[in-house]
This record gives structure tokens, C-alpha cells and sequence, in this order.
């Protein structure tokens, strides 16, 4: 609840610019650093920070992560996000943005307080703020209303100290210019790809080679760790019948969570609309549904509703527009469209099947949110509260059974309880578990056990798993022998890799001497491609999760040696020949320049709040002393 009332009371760039220094402030608060009884943590200009509001950042901060990941969070991987430390840093950070705003006379009037609170929508009605309600929500979660306003008050000074850290950020037309160039740029190239398969065949893999092989790359042929696993699986909907509705609770559970069920009441929207003809066959409704469904994805890889427009209007027969519709409000449309439209976030790109044809929708921004009130949201979030009860339950007996295990075997604790045992094979880290699927938390917790050992209650997507070891192997590599093909094949593919390397730099060398790769191609009978035109973003199509292909294919130019290039990844050698580079128009940029400089300068701002942030670290006197574990 009071993360809700939070969001919607701070301007989304703040909250974007220091989300997770403001969490953990406005949760904990600075002030509260008071008793010298404490354990100190440590120290900024003389400012201390104490033990007991360490561990509430750091509980926070694991909070939040178990909530994100579910049952992938556990300890190992708080290990490695560094939690500590970042909860550590995060305090630091706030303590130096306090004292700069005190350097500077900043400070939250009375006045400013009271409006900043009556804005938030948390405690308003249908006819504005509702003091009642206010204290009623504070009263739920036991939070004085002075210590709720003097946390709210050091939020809005964090925000007033952004605004005027970042107020000095600019961007210049050129800047403007060249992050359009950067982002709407094509370029189109030939190329060839030369892999180990191509080569495969003519390769032998003699018996010194297997052995040398062997003997020089011993993890490659390594059997990884395997256990044998007996587990108790608690699903959480089989605990349904046993939850009662309880009002209160239920009532609880909807302030707890009042932003699963804010929406959006006022959205910025664009839209491509595809329009097939009224007396369209079968056939012909099919090839608009797949040209719609291309659009999307197009789309959502970057390229405008006015490139779409431009690029695939002969193809859909002329029978598509794009354009701004501005702001919109619920109402003003068919239910199919709205049903998308308001559902999207920020940015997202959806499709709408209508009566009239296909829609593809951007959301370019939300401006006005509304919470509706429980009565309205009744049976939605009585079932979210059984789903959160039933996993509670789950837990609870799976922790009772662990429990029951210190005095009697797993099978006679569970038999007691007339829960059925599940048993594996040989499990390795990878392998999906008979009954479950993939869970690669279950199967790393059973990789950490020792035999016989009985696990923690382990969270899972449908229910709570309890796991017990019944046998263990160690990883080993086995003899030459006993894998002798898999070796062989190795080598194959290794010589098989060497030859396509060799074939592709002697080619290199064919193009950059003024050769066409078209010809060189033909000769060697590997077939010769055209990317088509693609922005960076993109990527080359068929290609675009490869970087290095894109940036390769934008630092080619028209003219040799440096027309061509090389590519070596994922195994394959990619030649590149530049054919033709596009640049945007001067009309694009101008109906692209609004939108363009909102990002830049929010871009520019998080930027210009870094540096600031890190200079004050570097000069401020931090001190240390310990993180806790």
C-alpha cells in the first residue's frame, strides 16, 4: 500500500532517475538514525548509519527481488547481486543527497507538504482527497500520520534536489540530429556465412588427434554432477477449499496492492490501421491477418507506423493508414480496441482484431491513471488474496513436515500425512524434473544438498517442493575409450571450424583486391544473401541478436578497402559487402523532433544526476566499517 501511495505521489522521472535510493529513503527515512546504542555500519561527513536501519534496507531490497523472480530468488543469488552492498550504497547515497539539499536552503514548506499529500490519488474518492480514508490507510499498517508526513516531506526534498541537480541539462539541435541519424539510418549489405558444416564432411579425426583432443580439452567430455532426488510437492490450489472469505482481509490485501489494479484512463496513442477488403474471401482475410501480424512484429523490432505504412502499402493494396491519435479517453472506442489500447504500458505496441480490420497500437505515454474502488474490483482481488493465502498454507505445511522429520523418516512424515512421495533418476543441474518440467531452482537446491539431507520449503510457480536426497554422484570425465565418437566428432567439428576460418579469410582477401563476392560465391558454391535495408536497432534480418553484425555492417563505406569486412561469431564467418546506406529525411526528423528531445533530455538528465552523484561520493569523507552478513 504505501508503495502504491509512493509512486503515485512522486513525477515518474524522479522515481525513474533514483528508484531504488527513493524506496529504500521513503520507506526508512533518515531521520530515524538517532541511538548511539546501535551498531554503526557507517559514516558520511559525520552522519551515521546504524545497524538496525541496515537490515530494513537490506530485508527491502530482498523483498523486492523475491517478489520480482518468485522461487529463483534464494540466497545464492542475493550473493550475487551483491544485495548487501548495494543496500549499503543506496543509504550512503541518500545521506549525501540530504546534506547537499541542507548546503543549499532547500527545504519542503508546510503548504507544499499538505498539497503533495491531497494530490495522491491513494487517498482520494471519487470527490478528491478523503482525510477519513487517509488515517484509515495509515492506521492498517500502524504508521503515525507525523512520521508518515515527515517521510513523505524528505521524498519531495530528494525530488526538489533532482529537479535542480538535472534543471542544467540541454541538448543541442545537433545532438538532436545526430540521435535521429543514429536511430533511423539503413544500410544494406551482401554477404556470405562459411560454418564448420559446410566443411564437416571432408574432415578425419585420426587416433593421435583424438587423443591429443582429449588430453587438451578434458572439461569438454566432463559428466557433470548427478543426485537422485525423493520430493514432497504442496500444489497451492489444492489448499482453495480450505480458505474462508474474510472481509477484512480481503479489504487489507486491496490497499496492500492498490496498484494491480490502477488502469489508465487517459493514454497518448498512435496507430497503423489495416483494413481488408468488405468482401474478402478466405484466402485474402488470411494474408491480411499474416500481413497484420508481420507489421507487429516489425514494429516492435523499431520501425515507425510511417515506415510500415510506406514500406508495405502496395502489398496490403493500399488498404492501410498511419497516424496520431493523441490523447484518448475510455469510451471513445470499440470495446476490441480499448480492450488492447488501455492494457499496454508505456511504449508498448499491441495488435486489436475488430470488426472494421486490424490495429497495431503504441502507447507513447499515460496520463491519467484510476483506482477503482474494492467493490468494483471485488472477485479480482478475492481471488488474488486466495492465491496469496493458498501459497501461505502451502508453506506452512511444508515447513510443519520438514519439521515432523527431525523424528521420523521422509516417507513415514509424509505417509502420516497421506501425501504422496515423487522419485527421480539421475538428475543433473539441467534436467527437467519428472512432473514439474523445468525448474532450475529445484534442481540447483538439489545439486547443494547432501545425501539424506532434507531442504527449506522451496517456492515454485504452482507450489512449495520439499526435497530430500537419496543419492549422489560426482562429476567425472570418462575414458577415452568409453566416448571414443564423441571425441572423434569433436575433432571433426574443430578441423571442420579451422577449415571455414581459412576459406573465409582467403575470400577476404579475393573481395579487398576488388573481386565481386557475388562471383567469388558462385565459384565456391555457397549462396550469396541480401540483407535488405535495417536500422542498428534492428539488426541484419535473420540475424538481429547479432551486435557485432550491425556494427560491422555500419562501419562499412562505399569505396574499397573498406567496403568489405569479416565477422567471425557463434562459429560462423559472415563476409560483408557495403551495397547502399539511406539517411532520414528532413521531414521524418521534424515530425520525429518532440518526442525525440522528451528522451534525450530525460536521458541527459539521469546522466547529469550520475556525475553529480559520483562526485559526491568522491568527495565526501565515507567511512565504512563493516557490512554486515
Amino acid at each position: 500500500m504505501l508503495d502504491f501511495m509512493r509512486k503515485h505521489a512522486s513525477s515518474w522521472f524522479v522515481t525513474g532517475i533514483i528508484g531504488a535510493i527513493v524506496v529504500v529513503f521513503v520507506l526508512w527515512g533518515i531521520g530515524s538514525f538517532r541511538s548511539a546504542q546501535f551498531q554503526e555500519v557507517a559514516e558520511v561527513d559525520g552522519a551515521k548509519i546504524y545497524l538496525p536501519e541496515y537490515y530494513k534496507a537490506y530485508q527491502n531490497l530482498v523483498r523486492n527481488y523475491q517478489e520480482q523472480m518468485g522461487g529463483e530468488f534464494n540466497e545464492e543469488v542475493a550473493k550475487t547481486l551483491r544485495l548487501r552492498e548495494q543496500a549499503l550504497g543506496q543509504m550512503i547515497d541518500e545521506l549525501l543527497i540530504k546534506q547537499a539539499s541542507n548546503r543549499l536552503g532547500l527545504n519542503v514548506t508546510d503548504a507544499e507538504l499538505r498539497d503533495y499529500i491531497r494530490r495522491n490519488p491513494a487517498f482520494a474518492d471519487e470527490r478528491g482527497f478523503n482525510e477519513k480514508r487517509y488515517h484509515q490507510l495509515l492506521a492498517r499498517r500502524r504508521l503515525p500520520a507525523s512520521e508518515y508526513e515527515e517521510q513523505e516531506r524528505q521524498q519531495l526534498l530528494v525530488q526538489k534536489m533532482v529537479h535542480f541537480i538535472t534543471s542544467f541539462a540541454k541538448i543541442s539541435e545537433a545532438d538532436l540530429q545526430e540521435a535521429y541519424r543514429l536511430q533511423q539510418e539503413t544500410v544494406r549489405v551482401e554477404y556470405v556465412v562459411l560454418g564448420p558444416s559446410q566443411f564437416l564432411k571432408e574432415q578425419q579425426a585420426g587416433a593421435a588427434e583424438m587423443q591429443q583432443y582429449y588430453e587438451s580439452h578434458p572439461e569438454t567430455f566432463r559428466e557433470p554432477e548427478k543426485v537422485k532426488v525423493r520430493y514432497l510437492f504442496f500444489k497451492f490450489n489444492d489448499f482453495d477449499g480450505q480458505i474462508k472469505a474474510d472481509r477484512e482481509k480481503i479489504e487489507t490485501y486491496y490497499y496492500d496492492h492498490m496498484e494491480d489494479y490502477s488502469r489508465p484512463q487517459t493514454i497518448r496513442v498512435s496507430q497503423l490501421f489495416l483494413e481488408p477488403p468488405s468482401k474478402a474471401g478466405t484466402a485474402e482475410q488470411q494474408h491480411f491477418r499474416l500481413l497484420a501480424e508481420k507489421l507487429l512484429q516489425r514494429a516492435r523490432a523499431g520501425e515507425s507506423f510511417e515506415q510500415l505504412q510506406k514500406k508495405y502499402s502496395p502489398e496490403a493494396e493500399g488498404r492501410i493508414q498511419a497516424g496520431e491519435l493523441g490523447l484518448v479517453k475510455r469510451g471513445q472506442n470499440i470495446p476490441e480496441w480499448e480492450a488492447v489500447a488501455f492494457h499496454l504500458k508505456k511504449g508498448g505496441i499491441g495488435m486489436a482484431k475488430t470488426p472494421k480490420g486490424y490495429y497495431l497500437i503504441k502507447v507513447n505515454d499515460i496520463l491519467e491513471r484510476k483506482t477503482p474502488p474494492l467493490a468494483e474490483v471485488q472477485a479480482q482481488v478475492e481471488k488474488s488474496w486466495r492465491a496469496e493465502e493458498a501459497k501461505k498454507l502451502a508453506h506452512r505445511q511444508a515447513e510443519g513436515l520438514r519439521a515432523e522429520m527431525l523424528n521420523a523418516s521422509f516417507a513415514e512424515a509424509a505417509a502420516a500425512r497421506h501425501i504422496k512421495v515423487q522419485e527421480t533418476g539421475w538428475l543433473t543441474s539441467k534436467d527437467a524434473i519428472p512432473g514439474l518440467g523445468q525448474q532450475p531452482a529445484f534442481s540447483q537446491m538439489a545439486i547443494g544438498l547432501k545425501p539424506q539431507e532434507i531442504s527449506k520449503p522451496l517456492n515454485l510457480a504452482d507450489g512449495v517442493a520439499l526435497l530430500q536426497i537419496m543419492d549422489h554422484q560426482d562429476s567425472l570425465l570418462p575414458p577415452l575409450a568409453q566416448i571414443k565418437d564423441r571425441v572423434a566428432e569433436a575433432v571433426r567439428l574443430e578441423k571442420a571450424r579451422l577449415a571455414a576460418a581459412e576459406e573465409a579469410e582467403s575470400i577476404l582477401s579475393r573481395l579487398q583486391k576488388g573481386e565481386s563476392l557475388a562471383k567469388v560465391a558462385a565459384l565456391k558454391g555457397v549462396p550469396l544473401k541480401d540483407s535488405g535495408f535495417f536500422t542498428r536497432s534492428q539488426g541484419m534480418p535473420g540475424q538481429g541478436q547479432v551486435r557485432e553484425l550491425a556494427t560491422a555492417a555500419f562501419s562499412l563505406a562505399a569505396t574499397p578497402p573498406h567496403h568489405v569486412d569479416l565477422v567471425s561469431w557463434g562459429g560462423e564467418n559472415y563476409l560483408l559487402v557495403f551495397k547502399e546506406r539511406r539517411q532520414p529525411s528532413r521531414e521524418q526528423f521534424a515530425l520525429a523532433r518532440e518526442e525525440l528531445s522528451k528522451g534525450l533530455i530525460d536521458l541527459k538528465r539521469q546522466m547529469v544526476f550520475s556525475q553529480w552523484l559520483a562526485s559526491e561520493r568522491q568527495r565526501a569523507k565515507i567511512k565504512v566499517y563493516e557490512i554486515p552478513s
